[in-house]
């Protein structure tokens, strides 16, 4: 039985302030007389503004999230909330002010990003509420590393990671996350140790290197205190601030077994930790096709250095979008391979039979790393039917291997 919640109300600056305190005192006080302790989290959220500014209070919170509908005009601010929270979330309606349309819109809304929500109707002269207990018992941990932008989790949010995966999530502001980075920017020795180490080709000053490893250093110090052992970076927002691309770090990192997802991309995240045991994924955009030889590359500017054919042959170049920092061109190991990807639900997998039949194609209007891929049915059929916006290929692994590896974690299979 559920003792302690968290409490956020939601409020629409239209309705009178003094409406919204009074319906606020009488929803507190049936929570508290149906047993239960209260944490309340912040004001009364009015704005998106607002909501976003509690993201990383929802992120912290341990027990069950009530969303206190206590007027129309919320349903927005409840799903900016709730997209955050890896507690199972709960909307509370009441039968004035069109609180109870505001909740149903909103739990469409999060029900459309995968995220099991209940609603709850409460009469405001009642003292009855009781709640399921959904708790979550989290097998793994992913910290978001430095700020996202606005509209980065408008299909897929962390919570639905959360949720389908029991992955717990954590995050760090871009605040935090520059005061990592400046502690190892001024090490020289980074860069030397590396060099002494590494056995590909360097086109890049070594200025640029001495940050990219600073960034290396700063997530693995950032991971061993959170618990973390997987990481994603909006990318761009990282590129803004800092001048840094995470391509490097998450290259390295892949050799301790952290596994770096790139910009923040939740669908990717959700088919690369479910693969992580069978095959180290391999994240890239389809960057082209050719139907006639039933081909595509696949392109981006990071891969694992032990994905790599011949570690000597990896080579380090500008990142394409922007030419800062550090991108990664690994020379990927050739043979049978599984492409997938999944739907905004986390619960689809669609699998695509492969073999990679050539990398380090040395386009230079691609992203770094490239591998040709040589499929068994034409690339505008599979295109037709992917669900999002990157492609997370599981090399030298068999789709038999890559299905019972998803389905375990309650996929069900579409093969294209």
């Amino acid at each position: 039985m559920v003792k302690r919640v968290s409490v956020v109300a939601v409020g629409s600056p239209v309705h009178p302030s003094m409406q919204r305190v009074a319906i606020l005192e009488r929803l507190v006080n049936i929570i508290e007389k149906a047993g239960f302790d209260i944490n309340m989290i912040s004001e009364t959220v009015t704005s998106i503004d607002e909501a976003w500014a509690i993201r990383h209070k929802i992120l912290e919170l341990q027990e069950p999230l009530l969303i206190l509908h206590l007027t129309g005009g919320t349903s927005k601010l409840a799903v900016e909330v709730a997209k955050w929270s890896n507690m199972p979330v709960t909307l509370i309606a009441h039968g004035e002010s069109n609180s109870l349309p505001s909740s149903l819109e909103a739990c469409t809304r999060l029900r459309c990003l995968g995220l099991n929500v209940e609603v709850k109707f409460v009469e405001l002269e009642g003292e009855k509420l009781e709640l399921e207990d959904r708790s979550i018992a989290f097998e793994k941990c992913m910290a978001i590393l430095g700020d996202v932008a606005p509209r980065t989790f408008d299909v897929t949010c962390p919570a639905t990671l959360a949720q389908r995966l029991k992955v717990k999530i954590k995050h760090l502001s871009n605040n935090e996350l520059e005061k990592y980075v400046e502690k190892y920017r001024q090490s020289t020795d980074l860069a030397h140790k590396f060099l002494s180490e590494f056995k590909g080709e360097v086109q890049v000053p070594q200025q640029e290197l001495q940050l990219s490893l600073a960034f290396k250093e700063a997530v693995g110090e950032i991971l061993e205190k959170t618990g973390c052992n997987i990481f994603t970076v909006d990318c761009f927002e990282v590129i803004k601030r800092i001048h840094v691309t995470p391509c490097l770090a998450i290259s390295l990192l892949a050799e301790k077994g952290i596994l770096g997802i790139c910009e923040a991309d939740i669908q990717a995240a959700a088919c690369m930790i479910s693969i992580q045991e069978l095959s180290h994924p391999f994240m890239g955009n389809i960057a082209a096709i050719n139907e006639e030889d039933e081909s595509l590359i696949l392109a981006h500017c990071t891969a694992a250095m032990t994905l790599a054919l011949s570690k000597d042959k990896v080579k380090l170049k500008s990142h394409f979008e922007t030419d800062k920092s550090i991108a990664v061109d690994v020379p990927l190991r050739l043979g049978d391979s599984v492409m997938m990807s999944c739907d905004p639900q986390l619960k689809e997998a669609y699998l695509v039979e492969c073999h990679v039949d050539k990398s380090q194609l040395e386009n230079r209007n691609m992203c770094r790393t490239q591998v040709l891929l040589k499929l068994k049915s034409k690339p505008s059929k599979i295109l037709a039917s992917w669900p999002s916006g990157h492609a997370i290929l599981a090399i030298q692994t068999s789709i038999a291997e890559v299905k019972r590896m998803l389905e375990k974690k309650g996929f069900t299979i579409r093969e294209l």
